[in-house]
Parts: C-alpha cells; structure tokens; sequence
C-alpha cells in the first residue's frame, strides 16, 4: 500500500512538469524554425477543432455536437490512445520482448512514440469520405509529439499505472484546448 502512495505521490508531482515541458517543446520547435525561415503549420486537427469551436460559440446551435466532440479530445482519444500505444505498443512489448534490457525498452519507447506522433497526421476524414489513406502535412506539433509519447513511456514505468499516463494525456489536452484560445495565431 505504502507502495502505491509513494506511485501516487509522484505521478501528481510529474505530469504538470511533463505536459509544461511538452508545451513548451511545441513553442520551442516553433521557434527555432522561424530562426532557420521554416513556416510550420499549425497541426491541421487542432486548428480544426478550433475552428469548429468557434463556430460553435458563435451559433450555439450544435451544442451536442461541441460536447460530443469535447468528450472525444478530453476523454476518448486519451484513454484509446494510451490504451493503443502505451499500453499495447509500449508496455507489452517491453514485457516480454524486453526482459528488462535498457536499449530494448527505449527503443520500444521511440517506436511507440513515433507511431503516436504519425497517428496524429493521418487525414480520417478523407478516409472516411473516400476510403483512400492521406497525410495532413507535418508541422511543429511532430517533434512535441514525440517527446510527449517518450514522457508517457517514462510516465507509465514509474508508477506502473495505465490511468497516469491517460489522465496526463487528459490534461495536456485540456491545456492545449485553452491554449488554442488564449495564445495569438
């Protein structure tokens, strides 16, 4: 017992350092781009969803829709997305394929953090629409990506719990839903 309130402990002291740090990466890869003239695009889903909201605010008249689509960046995609690439694309390979060698269990990590990273460039609405696979075009969010799937790795081995990684995820959406508002374009 002792045990899971030191995993307790530690997973709500981390994941605000880890979702602040992954922000920050996001602005910082920005950044250096425009040092070297590289205009990178927002990520085109967030922009949608932005979008989407706005319109909705303004109208109010898709209100189920606005929940349906809050309850899927807030609680859907963390807990699926976790569950995928953490869990299953991470955590069980590193169980038995791993056996505890260092190399092995960071190599898991950047697998799984690329492909969590690539998942968030596939077009679903063209492939949903027309059935043919596309990619939205890469931007600045790539790289924060990554390094958030990397932390979610890192997060999930030290408290050796599902629901820290899910409930980090959570709110580094959350945070980057009110971001979306708050900071300029």
């Amino acid at each position: 017992m002792r045990q899971m309130n030191d995993k307790l402990k530690f997973t709500l002291k981390a994941w605000p350092v880890i979702a602040a740090a992954t922000i920050g990466l996001c602005f910082l890869t920005q950044g250096v781009a425009k040092l070297f003239g590289i205009d990178l695009p927002d990520q085109e889903q967030m922009t949608t969803v932005r979008n989407y909201l706005l319109h909705t605010f303004d109208s109010m008249q898709h209100f189920k829709v606005t929940v349906s689509l809050l309850l899927q960046v807030l609680l859907m995609a963390p807990m699926l997305e976790e569950a995928l690439f953490r869990s299953l694309g991470w955590r069980l390979p590193v169980k038995f394929l791993a056996r505890g060698k260092s190399a092995a269990v960071w190599a898991f990590a950047v697998a799984s953090s690329v492909a969590f990273s690539a998942a968030h460039y596939i077009d679903y609405m063209a492939f949903v629409k027309s059935g043919e696979f596309q990619w939205l075009p890469l931007s600045n969010a790539f790289l924060a990506l990554f390094f958030f799937g990397i932390a979610q790795c890192w997060l999930y081995r030290k408290t050796d719990q599902l629901w820290c990684p899910m409930l980090n995820h959570c709110l580094f959406n959350l945070t980057n839903l009110v971001l979306i508002f708050v900071v300029p374009d």
